[in-house]
């Protein structure tokens, strides 16, 4: 018999002290540079001048460059046995240790510069870590990709073997530009800075009332930076199946990829702005372990991943069908808050509902703008009572399901006392059961978060 052939060793293999790519360093510090020609652009005697303004970008230019290749140059990475291995800085020495079982996901992004240097960088969530420090850039695409392939072997703690490129099924959905900004265009906070704006122009050009320019700049910005996140950010945002989850691609310039992993979703959230209710649209964002940013990486601390940007009906039933097998939201009995809380919510207590099944637990609120929280019942970290004091007079409760940090917010509202002592007991076995005979862990790709089981036993 012959014997089996060798496994092709990845050209990523382990080493001990490997280098980013030599472009680097010119991917990363470009921004420095533009940002210097439009200071000088704007200094009038700058202007003036330009062979002093050419000598003062050709310094910048050249001082980025060394800074960049001096960074570069002290910045090594290596796989050990259990960990990635990253050392950086030369003034002031950083080492970063990733183990393998605090990874969560890893991406493949290509930011617009690198993309146009076939580079890209990986990006991975790592339990415990701000954005920031899983972050490693740049490879070369195919390098970024068949290192990606490395991690997620050691990941999951199996033995290493050629990984084959990502394969993606046919779009699941694609997003059209056009919805995309239509949605934006009518979201409130774009509603809300055009009509301000609107009545400054009004009552400057009518009333010669003149508040300033400095006035005018927060509305335009209002309307002018959520279009550009939103039909910029999420152009072309494709949804499809892969081996290892589902996976969001979006981006004109940055083109961003995103994998979400079964077993990894700790909530859902459906939002549906008032306008948006009437066309029959809604956004999905998930709560997904590892991924919610922080305050000190500079983003939303309630950021997550977003699933659906802006869908028809048909399509965030189909989404939700793909993330939570076996349970469909129409089919779930919803409990309204009793007519008093009306004192509390004179308007929306109508739409404060919570309803239950044998996988989730589902809250609504808001009626200008309708928010639908889903927490799976395996992943809830603790359950709590909380009265305040006009609640007491009235004998109400809120209960609270508390997931980890992230957009999901699952909340009943204003519920009879007795009712919320029901709930919170039911709950709490719920969550007790589910995680007893849950498969879901079994089915995920990486190993289970250690501190992850920790966590879920906080139920009061």
């Amino acid at each position: 018999m012959t014997e089996p052939a060798q496994t092709q060793q990845l050209p990523v293999a382990e080493r001990t002290g490997d280098r980013l790519h030599p472009l680097t360093p010119f991917v990363k510090g470009w921004g420095y540079f533009v940002v210097a020609a439009i200071a000088m652009a704007n200094n009038e005697s700058l202007r003036s001048n330009l062979k002093i303004a050419g000598i003062g970008l050709l310094g910048v230019l050249v001082g980025g460059i060394l800074l960049g290749a001096l960074s570069w140059w002290f910045t090594k990475w290596q796989l050990t046995d259990d960990a990635i291995r990253v050392d950086s800085g030369f003034l002031f020495r950083r080492t970063r240790i990733i183990r393998f079982d605090r990874i969560q996901t890893i991406d493949v992004a290509q930011p617009f510069v690198a993309r146009l240097f076939g580079m890209a960088e990986l990006r991975m969530d790592v339990a415990g870590g701000g954005k920031n420090d899983g972050k490693l850039s740049y490879f070369t695409e195919a390098d970024a990709t068949k290192l990606r392939g490395t991690l997620l072997f050691r990941a999951k703690g199996e033995a290493e073997q050629e990984l084959p490129a990502p394969q993606e099924g046919p779009p699941l959905l694609v997003v059209p530009t056009g919805r995309l900004l239509g949605a934006t265009l009518l979201s409130s906070t774009v509603l809300a800075s055009a009509a301000a704006l609107i009545w400054l122009i009004v009552t400057t050009m009518v009333f010669e009332f003149h508040v300033g320019l400095f006035a005018g700049l927060p509305l335009l910005l209002g309307v002018v930076q959520p279009i550009w996140k939103q039909v910029v950010g999420n152009h072309g945002f494709t949804l499809s199946e892969t081996q290892d989850g589902l996976r969001t691609k979006r981006g004109l310039f940055d083109v961003q990829r995103q994998t979400v992993p079964p077993g990894r979703v700790q909530g859902l959230l459906i939002t549906e702005p008032l306008i948006w209710r009437l066309i029959g649209w809604a956004r999905v964002d998930l709560d997904i372990a590892g991924v919610a940013g922080s305050k000190s990486d500079g983003d939303d601390e309630h950021e997550g991943a977003q699933l659906l940007p802006v869908g028809q009906r048909g399509e965030v039933a189909e989404v939700l069908r793909r993330v939570l097998p076996g349970t469909d939201l129409q089919l779930i009995q919803m409990h309204r808050a009793p007519e008093r809380a009306k004192w509390l919510r004179p308007v929306g207590w109508r739409y404060l509902t919570y309803g239950v099944d044998g996988q989730v637990l589902v809250t609504t609120k808001g009626w200008v703008s309708r928010r639908t929280s889903i927490v799976l019942h395996h992943k809830t970290q603790s359950v709590r009572l909380q009265q305040g004091p006009i609640q007491r007079r009235l004998g109400l409760a809120n209960v609270h399901v508390d997931t980890p940090q992230g957009p999901t917010n699952a909340v009943a509202l204003h519920r009879d006392l007795a009712e919320a002592a029901q709930l919170l007991e039911a709950q709490a076995d719920r969550a007790r059961e589910a995680r007893r005979t849950t498969e879901s862990f079994s089915q995920q790709p990486f190993r289970q978060d250690p501190a992850e089981g920790a966590e879920a036993t906080g139920i009061q």
